[in-house]
């Protein structure tokens, strides 16, 4: 075959070509699993608020101390809940009454006044309660705490407004770190 048909050959599948379109490749698509591990972990600086020594029922008083809670978890924000338990025979309640006791908390890098502390969302219950931006909120929250970083946890304890039971009551309050 000459050089010139050949060349008009080409020329001429190039030609008819023109017309066609063109058609793109198949895909595929693969993915990734990734699962990431980690520990919650909190400490605990000062383990005890202290209350006035002594109050009559139906008084009222901010904690004078705060507790510090630090995430020293690696690498996890951790969003904190809270949760107090009843006193025989006093049982938690968000408002003080016969021998029901109300207690909140609050985030906060400074003593908060008692009227800062909002009953409901900063009520503690015999349930865990998950920080929010309003729930515990004060200058600081419980919500994604990065890591090495600490919150202030202050409280207010409102005595029951007549009682069946005088005397000393160690209130507990359990922090849980979640995600």
């Amino acid at each position: 075959m000459s050089k010139k048909l050949l060349a008009l050959v080409v020329l001429g599948f190039g030609i008819m070509g023109l017309g066609k379109s063109a058609s793109a490749a198949t895909y595929a698509s693969a993915s990734v699993n990734v699962t990431l591990t980690g520990t919650l972990s909190m400490s605990i600086v000062g383990s005890t608020f202290t209350i006035l020594a002594s109050m009559a029922p139906g008084g009222s008083a901010v904690a004078t101390s705060s507790i510090t809670i630090k995430n020293d978890s690696v690498g996890i924000a951790e969003t904190l809940s809270l949760k107090s338990f009843d006193s025989t025979p006093w049982t938690l309640a968000q408002s003080p009454a016969f021998n029901q006791f109300a207690l909140q908390a609050m985030f906060n890098t400074v003593a908060p006044a008692a009227a800062n502390f909002a009953v409901g969302d900063d009520s503690l219950t015999t349930a865990d309660k998950v920080s929010t931006s309003a729930v515990f909120a004060g200058n600081q929250t419980g919500v994604t705490v990065p890591p090495g970083e600490s919150r202030g946890l202050w409280v207010r304890f409102q005595a029951p407004t007549s009682t069946s039971s005088l005397g000393t009551r160690d209130l507990t309050i359990t922090i849980t770190a979640g995600i």
